[in-house]
């Protein structure tokens, strides 16, 4: 029997239409499931389970006969429960029933229950979820996300890369759990890169801010994470779990000028000429020799990327510069 087939059987259960071999296989199924719990279970406490449990597969399993479509996030979420009664026992039935729209922090709690989509075609697949958040899935990725957002979180959940462009919503943050890094916005664009073969996890933002951090045990003012910004990114090692801010390849004018003429110097003094360029990249530029900050500047640095800009204004003033962590820094000996 397959899950579709146990499935239909379940529904056909909690109906009463099912013959008395096909109770049998339920009642059977049923007290397998609590004799290989881990868990010392006592008789009062193992009925207290047992009719958590038929409640909750009734309310997640049973639908209108009316509703033709049963999307699989139904299934999933209703076969988490059951195999959490294997792993949590008591506790956890008395407390409340966990989907994935209440999984946003504790790493106990974090299962990919949720509709699956899977994109093996050669381009990005788009997918726009409920709350007009957009997913656009790479190849040989995966996203697994519920039907319905609850109402603490918007969480999901991916295997390989995929670019996020978040609605806003200041009172359900949206999570996104990659192997052992949490990336948690309210609303914003960035991509995330999680393949399970790959050494590394990165986050790259587009825009606004993103909070990122280790997924784990620890109370959150001890998590290992940091905020990013626009044209940074972070890299996780999964072995040496270090976290690696930095600035992407290509920083791109993220406060576009109000007039064509925003990278054009003449005779402009050198801190005058950074602050340009910090404003318009959101990046930090640290002058390390002061006596730089005398030099003047004159070019058109126009239609240039970032690091061909700085490499123009260091060969004029006779200095060089540096990216540390997310910064840029400056230095040499200066203008004769």
């Amino acid at each position: 029997m397959n899950q579709h087939e146990f499935n239909q059987l379940l529904e056909k259960y909690l109906a009463g239409d099912c013959t008395p071999d096909e109770e049998k296989l339920i009642h059977d199924w049923q007290a397998h499931l609590l004799q290989n719990t881990s868990l010392t279970l006592e008789e009062p406490e193992k009925n207290g389970v047992k009719k958590r449990l038929w409640q909750n597969i009734q309310q997640t399993v049973w639908m209108p006969e009316a509703e033709i479509v049963r999307p699989r996030w139904r299934w999933v979420s209703w076969a988490a429960a059951a195999s959490v009664v294997v792993l949590a026992g008591v506790f956890w039935w008395n407390t409340r029933r966990i989907d994935v729209n209440d999984v946003a922090i504790s790493p106990l709690i974090e299962t990919p229950n949720g509709i699956e989509v899977k994109n093996t075609a050669a381009n990005p697949r788009e997918i726009k979820l409920e709350d007009g958040s957009i997913v656009l899935l790479k190849t040989n990725s995966s996203v697994t996300y519920p039907e319905h957002f609850g109402q603490k979180n918007r969480s999901v959940f991916l295997k390989g890369e995929a670019f996020f462009k978040v609605k806003h919503d200041p009172t359900k943050p949206f999570v996104v759990h990659a192997g052992e890094l949490v990336t948690e916005v309210l609303g914003t664009s960035f991509t995330v890169k999680s393949y399970e073969e790959s050494q590394a996890i990165e986050v790259v933002v587009a825009t606004g801010r993103v909070s990122v951090y280790e997924n784990s045990t620890k109370k959150p003012l001890q998590r290992n994470g940091v905020i990013l910004t626009p044209n940074q990114k972070i890299t996780f090692d999964k072995t040496s779990r270090k976290l690696t801010p930095s600035l992407i390849e290509r920083p791109v004018v993220i406060h576009v000028p109000s007039t064509p003429s925003l990278f054009v110097f003449e005779e402009t003094p050198l801190p005058k000429v950074l602050k340009k360029l910090e404003n318009a990249y959101g990046v930090q530029i640290i002058v390390e020799n002061q006596t730089l900050n005398q030099c003047v500047f004159t070019a058109d640095l126009n239609e240039l990327p970032l690091h061909t800009q700085l490499d123009l204004i260091c060969k004029s003033i006779n200095a060089t510069y540096e990216q540390r962590g997310t910064s840029l820094f400056i230095n040499g000996e200066g203008c004769k």
